[in-house]
C-alpha cells in the first residue's frame, strides 16, 4: 500500500486550511451578516472612525488567524499522538 499523503502535502494538493463555504450555510449567513452589517457602519463614520474601524477589524483578523494556527498545531499533534499510541498498542489486539 503506498502512501502519497506527504507528497501530496508537500505540492500543495493538500490544503487543510482551504474550505468551501457555501452561501447558505451557517458559516456563509453569518459573514454575509458580518459585511452589510459593516458596510451600514462605515456609511456613518468619519475617516477618522472608518481608519480606526480597519485597524480593529485588522487586529481582530490577526487574533483569528493566529489561533485558528495554533488550533491547527495542537490538532495535528494530537492526531500523530494518537496515531503513535496505536502503533504502540498491543499487537495482539488486531
Amino acid at each position: 500500500m503506498k502512501h502519497d499523503f506527504i507528497t501530496q502535502f508537500f505540492y500543495g494538493n493538500i490544503t487543510p486550511n482551504a474550505r468551501n463555504m457555501p452561501k447558505n450555510s451557517d458559516l456563509g449567513k453569518a459573514t454575509r451578516a458580518f459585511a452589510d452589517a459593516k458596510e451600514q457602519l462605515l456609511a456613518t463614520l468619519t475617516e477618522t472612525e472608518k481608519s480606526t474601524l480597519e485597524c480593529l477589524l485588522n487586529a481582530h483578523t490577526e487574533i483569528l488567524v493566529i489561533t485558528d494556527h495554533d488550533s491547527f498545531c495542537q490538532g495535528f499533534r494530537l492526531g500523530a499522538m494518537m496515531m503513535l499510541d496505536v502503533l504502540d498498542g498491543d499487537e495482539n489486539a488486531l
